[in-house]
């Protein structure tokens, strides 16, 4: 399957949304096949930043660079060859198999694409991503963590050069979590693809990003490698609450300690 990254350029863009202030001057670099992981508090302007991206916010100021070319001179059809983006949630109550349902994301390359042609993209998207198993299933009989895969997959059968996934493991217990962490640090590694997704998991940003960036009320508050996240009070100026690390007993290769936030008080025992 084909695929390689592309390269992201974010530069002064601001964005007003009913009369606030959700963005201002956000500007950060993303390589060809990098995958980056944005944090911070609900309200930061993470989703938004990312909506200014795949093209669904279009009024907001400054540039967005997609393969070094401008954003606002895309159209809707031709940003989806280069951008897919997987939802923090969707409405996936329908009657379409799994299969049906990713013939849609095909939907940008009608014309030019072949039916063989996109009935390989897509049954090598589900083998990529562990979907396979689902592929005749109806959407609507799906667990959450399977329509999770299934929306990676789509984005990876839609054959473009960044994927930006807005809170992939939201909603989904460990065992999921864990699974749709493995599939996108395959889909980046293997196809080469950038990666753009949001998260409140910082344990995940640092264990799957090459890079983590920081957004507080509307600004890039912190851009660097996982490791920096660890310098001292940074986490408790992202998030308002310190947080303790720790390393696991169970040993293995850990390159990072576990980050806990420490709740005012601490944890108190009820009768």
């Amino acid at each position: 399957m084909s695929g390689a990254g592309i390269p992201l350029e974010v530069s002064g863009v601001s964005l007003s949304l009913d009369g606030r202030n959700i963005l201002s001057d956000v500007a950060f670099s993303v390589g060809s096949g990098d995958f980056i992981c944005m944090v911070g508090r609900n309200g930061a302007g993470k989703s938004s930043i990312f909506k200014c991206v795949v093209g669904i916010y279009k009024n907001f100021s400054g540039v967005i660079e997609i393969g070094g070319a401008r954003s606002s001179e895309f159209s809707d059809r031709n940003r989806a060859k280069l951008v897919a983006y997987v939802p923090q949630s969707a409405s996936l109550d329908v009657p379409y198999t799994v299969r049906e349902f990713m013939e849609m994301a095909r939907y940008p390359w009608r014309g030019v694409s072949t039916a063989a042609e996109d009935a390989r993209y897509i049954s090598e998207a589900l083998m990529m991503t562990g979907a396979i198993d689902v592929a005749e299933r109806r959407m609507n009989t799906l667990s959450g963590g399977e329509r999770q895969k299934v929306m990676i997959a789509s984005a990876v059968a839609q054959n473009t050069g960044i994927i930006v996934l807005d809170e992939p493991t939201s909603y989904l217990d460990y065992e999921h979590q864990a699974e749709a962490a493995e599939v996108m640090a395959r889909v980046n590694s293997e196809r080469g693809v950038t990666l753009l997704a949001v998260t409140h998991d910082i344990n995940l940003a640092m264990r799957v990003s090459r890079r983590i960036i920081a957004l507080a009320d509307g600004r890039v508050f912190w851009n660097g490698p996982p490791s920096g996240i660890l310098e001292d009070g940074l986490l408790q100026s992202i998030y308002g609450v310190p947080f303790e690390s720790y390393f696991p007993r169970s040993g293995g290769d850990w390159d990072y300690p576990l980050l806990a936030p420490v709740m005012p008080g601490g944890c108190q025992s009820r009768a």
